[in-house]
């Protein structure tokens, strides 16, 4: 597979910022876009998957015959007791390899899924490869929400009618503030439980914020379905304070160089497998929460959920300023085919 040398340098200029587009006189709030938030796997039923102890062998007629082979499958898991119902994503190899797969899978139990709660689904991939110091590998499965039921709950979200009034009080004229809230509901007529997840106000200002966010409410939750979060983040900015932009396109290499600590990143992915060349809306989040990741003008490909997740957990390096005009903005990623893999010693990156 091609691979082409990762560009070190800082492309400070593919980042340039842009000022000045929420200028305004008092200080005030505005609120954008409520997202779903995605799977937290800190609450994830995947945090209690239990795997086979024994390793997963090499297919002992492969290694005699020298064969690489990588797999990459889909996981629905409906029952705590029962295995995952498994879907092959994509297969670089012959089916000794998928068997091999699948017979460790059917091992795999979620005990901690609780009646109710619907359908699991993640995605996990193994490669295997005889030259490499550990020839069988697999990533920690990857959690994915369901699409059509997060747009069903965005539809149903409930929120009050008036405009939201709060005043900023002992706000700095010259910067913009933020508060990131996350919203989780639990029952279709009770308040959300709310949490302040990242706050550059003061503490009278988070409060009005969280409370105006208890009056919202999701009446078409079913009793005992998986709780729902949204996140909303809400900007205050003064008189000669704007918000600042990334420039609207850039490339994986010009992304990637501007990232915290890129070269103690340890990764690999191999885009040939996630019908590329394809586009990726990143929205900045990290430190504060963790990034916002779509997919960009095609219908979602499983095949990207890892790779996704991983460029959710990225931190961008920015001063603490730059950081708060810049929290909540958009950056679209252009991903050639190719494959990133990226080492402590040595860095490869996709073609810019």
């Amino acid at each position: 597979m091609k691979r082409h040398p990762f560009t070190a340098a800082l492309l400070a200029l593919a980042f340039g910022l842009v000022t000045g587009l929420l200028g305004a006189q008092p200080a005030h709030a505005q609120q954008d876009a409520i997202s779903v938030a995605p799977a937290d796997p800190a609450t994830s039923p995947l945090r209690c998957l239990q795997q086979p102890d024994i390793p997963l062998e090499y297919p002992a007629e492969a290694r005699r015959l020298q064969i690489d082979g990588m797999v990459r499958v889909g996981l629905s898991f409906t029952a705590p007791d029962r295995p995952p119902e498994v879907e092959l994503l994509a297969r670089f190899a012959d089916d000794r390899f998928v068997n091999a797969v699948r017979e460790r899978i059917a091992a795999y139990r979620l005990p901690c899924l609780a009646a109710g709660q619907g359908t699991v689904r993640a995605v996990q991939t193994f490669v295997f490869r005889l030259r490499e110091p550990v020839p069988v590998r697999w990533t920690t499965p990857v959690e994915i929400d369901d699409p059509a039921r997060a747009r069903a709950m965005s539809a149903c979200l409930r929120t009050p009618p008036e405009e939201l009034l709060v005043h900023a009080s002992r706000f700095d004229r010259k910067t913009v503030g933020n508060i990131m809230v996350r919203m989780t509901f639990t029952a279709p007529d009770e308040p959300p439980q709310v949490q302040a997840l990242y706050a550059s106000t003061s503490g009278s200002t988070q409060e009005a914020i969280l409370d105006w966010t208890r009056s919202y409410r999701l009446p078409c939750l079913a009793a005992g379905e998986r709780p729902v979060s949204f996140v909303q983040h809400f900007i205050f900015h003064a008189g000669g304070a704007g918000r600042a932009n990334f420039k609207d396109e850039v490339t994986l290499g010009e992304f990637l160089s501007n990232i915290k600590d890129i070269r103690q990143q340890q990764v690999e992915f191999d885009f040939n497998t996630m019908n590329c060349p394809f586009t990726v809306a990143w929205t900045l989040g990290k430190p504060a929460l963790a990034n916002r990741v779509g997919e960009v003008g095609s219908e979602r490909d499983r095949n990207r959920a890892e790779f996704l997740a991983w460029l959710a957990g990225l931190e961008m390096d920015l001063t603490p300023e730059r950081f708060e005009r810049l929290l909540g903005r958009m950056v679209k990623i252009k991903v050639a085919c190719g494959t990133l893999r990226l080492q402590p010693a040595t860095t490869a990156a996709a073609a810019p």
